[in-house]
């Protein structure tokens, strides 16, 4: 059971409706909260670590806001769920995460109405809440889907290909996604013109004029001055900030903003709340955030073993057995020692796959392509036909994504991959 006096806030809460009930400007110090308990709670069981720790405020927000389970939230990939299963009953159950019979470690639609579609894989997500969205629209439910994606699940395709889809559609579906930029992939944007542009692109009486001009002024394809109006928002934004990518596939674009902040999460979240259509907030986090070794070390800390939150991971010392992994490592840098033209080739699992050592001992034959395993296999397909000799080293269960390239791009060619 948690501990009432050391979780005051936390322990009144079992659902998201109990998180209502507090006070606006409560919310800060329930965030403290929710992180210190995780810490906790992950430091007794292992688990998915840095990216729940990332997400706090966020997480606070979406809940304190939305009506979920009624109002859906799809979480990408599901690894920083932690503080949601916590504010959605399964608080107390926690630190069975991983355990036969305990909760799961990613959201799960068996285990509660709060977990709107199974994950694991990453870059799913806009995907599943577009066609969520779809589907109450055509049943004239006007209730809020929203997808969480993170900077790393964006580099992959099918997330594209659920943007592109969205914006292509002559009735747009009332669809947020929140774009999760912990500053490791994509954008470094910071500093004092990033927050003057995240504040007036989230302001309620900016937003305001825009669609009470849409209503005035009606369709900007048949109505002149409809497209004149357009044409000079673009041209002001512009002098200030290229126009975003974003924006051209069809979405409004907010952000990016200080995604610790939980008064601007808030009112950013109120006004897009009260938004049609298709829009994208861009938040700015830290994964491993307020747990400082998480901080410095976000690939050691982005999955643990039970540890001591005071003390941090501890080195069990003596010698190291060498791993499967290692093996391979070795043997890559060996055989690339031998053959000039070997490349190698991973899909963003440098330190999982075992091509740390590769990419520093010849950075300009190590690719990483990103979470594109079907791009990976081709483009070492491609390479393969130049006469190159490509391995491409991908976890088993990503290669799941890859079967037709595998089949269809190296085995029926015959491709030395």
């Amino acid at each position: 059971m948690i501990d009432s006096a050391r979780y005051p806030r936390l322990a009144r809460i079992q659902s998201p409706d109990d998180l209502r009930r507090f006070e606006e400007s409560e919310l800060p110090a329930i965030a403290d909260e929710l992180r210190a308990y995780l810490i906790e709670s992950v430091g007794k069981s292992g688990g998915h670590f840095g990216a729940g720790l990332g997400v706090i405020e966020l997480t606070v927000a979406l809940h304190y806001l939305y009506q979920t389970p009624v109002d859906q939230l799809v979480w990408d990939v599901g690894h920083q769920t932690y503080p949601h299963k916590i504010l959605t009953g399964r608080r107390d159950e926690i630190h069975t995460v991983k355990q036969k019979d305990g909760v799961a470690p990613f959201p799960k639609r068996e285990e509660s109405e709060y977990d709107t579609f199974g994950v694991g894989h990453s870059s799913t997500s806009i995907s599943a809440a577009l066609g969520m969205a779809i589907a109450r629209q055509a049943e004239g439910d006007d209730r809020k889907v929203v997808a969480v994606i993170g900077d790393g699940a964006m580099t992959a395709g099918m997330a594209y290909e659920a943007l592109n889809h969205a914006g292509g559609m002559e009735q747009e579906p009332n669809l947020l996604v929140i774009l999760n930029d912990n500053n490791m992939s994509i954008s470094e944007a910071v500093g004092g013109l990033t927050k003057m542009l995240g504040r007036a692109t989230g302001s309620r009486t900016l937003n305001a004029l825009r669609e009470g001009g849409k209503k005035i002024l009606g369709d900007k394809k048949h109505n002149p001055t409809a497209r004149f109006v357009k044409r000079w928002e673009e041209h002001w934004k512009g002098m200030f900030v290229p126009s975003t990518f974003f924006e051209e596939m069809g979405f409004h674009y907010t952000g990016p903003i200080d995604g610790h902040d939980v008064p601007a999460l808030v009112a950013t979240l109120k006004t897009l709340k009260s938004l049609k259509g298709l829009k994208l907030l861009h938040v700015m986090t830290t994964k491993g955030k307020g747990y400082e070794r998480a901080e410095g070390d976000q690939i050691g800390y982005h999955a643990v073993g039970p540890f001591d939150p005071d003390k941090g991971l501890v080195s069990k010392g003596g010698a190291k057995k060498p791993t499967y992994t290692d093996v391979f490592s070795d043997w890559l840098c060996d055989a690339a020692a031998a053959e000039p033209k070997l490349m190698g080739i991973t899909p963003a699992m440098r330190e999982g796959s075992g091509l740390v050592r590769f990419s520093k001992e010849y950075p300009e034959r190590y690719f990483d392509v990103a979470i594109a395993e079907q791009h990976a296999v081709t483009l070492a397909a491609g390479m393969a036909t130049q006469g190159a000799k490509p391995v491409v080293a991908i976890y088993s269960t990503f290669l799941q994504r890859a079967y037709d390239q595998l089949v269809h791009d190296v085995a029926v060619q015959e491709l030395d991959v």
